[in-house]
């Protein structure tokens, strides 16, 4: 007797990248492409949330094939191209080629500055509560100087997370964009107390050095401390030994991030 599939149970295929038991599942049963699951504390999850979280491309198209709801929203009022923009930017082309609409977020991320102008004289607010990121931060993840820049023209507050936010994805253009801009390189996150600097160095990228002088530069605290008591030299050591034997190159620019903290201070 075979059990009756569930939306849970579809949700456990779509993250196992099981194509073929998906493709049957929703031929199934269609009504499951409308089912919500529970995931990271946040109801409203359809399966495409999940395939886009879970970059199961293939499966998207699939799903979106069979009638997916490309504008679903999950209780926090994200759709399946806010969780692209987080979890697989590379899959946002390809939704908007499935159908999805080029949002003020979305718009933002791409550098895309004549749709997000349109966007904002069409009454769009600048700290967007759909997502539950401001513009700006969507701006400085991806590295979109044009639209960053709109938005501060247009009154965008430099010191609500962008600067984390850029600094965590390493772009360096963007960090340099919004210290100029005034904000502040100390500013902490509520729920984690991690700044720029804390971002810096987790992301260990290829620009973080230089993100790192530029943060220091501007003044940020060597020694500031999150929540949990974690320094931005405590967080490149623990970087550093983690990555030493399992990636030698990574290993190296952690060490690198490590001596770079010490010759400006960091004593933790």
């Amino acid at each position: 007797m075979t059990s009756r599939m569930t939306a849970q149970r579809l949700g456990r295929m779509i993250t196992d990248g099981d194509t073929d038991g998906v493709r049957t599942a929703i031929a199934d049963s269609p009504g499951l492409l409308g089912r919500t699951v529970e995931r990271a504390g946040q109801g409203g999850w359809t399966p495409l949330h999940l395939a886009v979280a879970e970059s199961r491309h293939a499966i998207v198209r699939l799903l979106v094939g069979a009638g997916a709801d490309l504008a679903a929203r999950t209780e926090h009022h994200r759709t399946p191209l806010h969780m692209a923009l987080e979890h697989d930017p590379e899959m946002v082309p390809e939704l908007l080629g499935l159908g999805a609409t080029l949002d003020p977020p979305s718009a933002a991320y791409l550098g895309c500055r004549d749709a997000l102008a349109a966007h904002l004289d069409d009454g769009a607010p600048l700290d967007d509560a759909g997502s539950g990121v401001d513009l700006l931060s969507w701006a400085a993840l991806g590295g979109a100087r044009e639209t960053a820049e709109l938005l501060l023209e247009r009154g965008a507050d430099a010191d609500n997370g962008a600067l984390a936010a850029a600094a965590r994805s390493g772009r360096l253009e963007l960090v340099r964009l919004l210290i100029g801009a005034g904000a502040d390189v100390d500013r902490r996150d509520p729920h984690t107390g991690r700044g720029p600097l804390h971002a810096a160095v987790a992301m260990g990228g290829r620009d973080s050095p230089e993100i790192v002088r530029l943060l220091l530069a501007a003044g940020a605290d060597v020694d500031a401390t999150t929540h949990d008591g974690a320094s931005a030299l405590d967080i490149s050591r623990v970087a550093a030994a983690r990555h030493r034997h399992e990636d030698a190159g990574r290993g190296a620019a952690d060490d690198a991030l490590v001596d770079l903290l010490v010759a400006h201070g960091a004593s933790g």
